[in-house]
């Protein structure tokens, strides 16, 4: 008599092996399932305002910027620029240097206005003897006639004698007194004088000054371009330091004789 099937080993293999190939075929159509309800995301992309640096340095922009017109704003406003250039019936706002001792230029005058100079230095003492005066950017130099048969010579229709020549240098004071006064009126009426040279050549020896407005300052212990009326220039200038005593002080120190 034949034994039932289910009881042979190879019955309970096969089933075995179908049961085993139902739960993969099971397990795969759920991940094909999975898959169908939840596709992948589409991997980032940059941000579109996110941008990496450049290498070159871009421009500095400035910091005023031009108001732009726009449908709000259709006029953009104007800006009043700062230099802006005054119409030619606006005055100026400093008044130029003139040939009047009482008053004073421009400290930042760069460079020396020469006609004004040259006009100035016709009112200074012994003028008239005077040959030539150099005008840099911001240095005066003043040169004497040697003689007054050079300064004759010079000037033909003059009426000036000799005399009135030696009248003004005939004295070692004289001279001290030329060379110390004109430096500082000079340099009071030009602020933008940095340094100030006079050669006076009289009666075989060439007597000479080279200053700078620091070193005035100095000795007359005083600040130039704080003198600003006539008052101020007699009570701290020509009161107390014009006189013969600080006269040969002055020589003493900075007029050399040769």
């Amino acid at each position: 008599m034949r034994k039932p099937i289910y009881t042979e080993w190879r019955f309970w293999v096969i089933i075995a092996v179908i049961v085993l190939g139902i739960a993969i075929a099971a397990a795969i159509v759920q991940q094909q399932e999975q898959a169908r309800n939840n596709p992948p995301s589409a991997s980032p992309q940059p941000a579109a305002a996110t941008q990496l640096p450049s290498q070159e340095t871009a421009p500095t922009p400035s910091a005023t910027v031009a108001p732009v017109a726009s449908a709000a704003n259709p006029t953009p406003p104007t800006s009043t620029p700062t230099n802006a250039v005054p119409s030619a019936g606006t005055p100026p706002t400093t008044t130029p240097p003139s040939a009047d001792p009482g008053q004073t230029a421009p400290a930042d005058q760069v460079p020396l206005p020469k006609s004004e100079v040259l006009a100035y230095s016709r009112q200074l003492k012994g003028a008239p003897y005077i040959r030539d005066v150099a005008v840099g950017t911001d240095n005066i130099e003043i040169h004497y006639f040697g003689s007054f048969a050079e300064f004759a010579q010079a000037n033909p229709g003059t009426q000036l004698t000799k005399a009135d020549y030696n009248e003004n240098f005939s004295s070692r004071d004289a001279i001290n007194k030329i060379l110390m006064e004109a430096p500082v009126q000079l340099f009071r009426q030009f602020p933008g004088t940095a340094s100030i040279d006079i050669t006076l050549p009289y009666s075989g020896k060439t007597y000479s000054v080279s200053l700078t407005k620091g070193s005035v300052e100095k000795f007359f212990n005083t600040d130039l371009d704080g003198i600003e009326t006539d008052e101020q220039w007699a009570e701290q200038i020509s009161g107390p330091y014009f006189n013969k005593e600080y006269r040969d002080q002055f020589a003493q120190r900075y007029i050399q004789v040769k």
